[in-house]
């Protein structure tokens, strides 16, 4: 069982997540490569739920029966 540190962070009414790493809090990323120029996108959903759905499969290739979650108070951003 993997264990992930996770704070989720609300914006426009949508929420993304950051995990916690040896160096502070990470935003999770993926990277779209056009071939003349990449873009980064963050992982997000309209929900908590959706949010974590998507970084657990698309991320880690994991269930979320298969990780153990542990969540840090969010943040807001105005």
């Amino acid at each position: 069982m993997k264990t992930f540190k996770i704070r989720f962070v609300e914006f426009d009414g949508r929420f993304s997540i950051q995990r916690k790493t040896w160096f502070g809090w990470s935003e999770l990323r993926y990277v779209v490569d056009m071939g003349y120029g990449s873009i980064s996108y963050l992982y997000s959903g309209e929900t908590k739920e959706e949010a974590l759905a998507e970084v657990l499969e698309k991320r880690f290739n994991i269930d979320k029966r298969f990780a153990k979650i542990i969540e840090y108070p969010g943040l807001k951003i105005y």
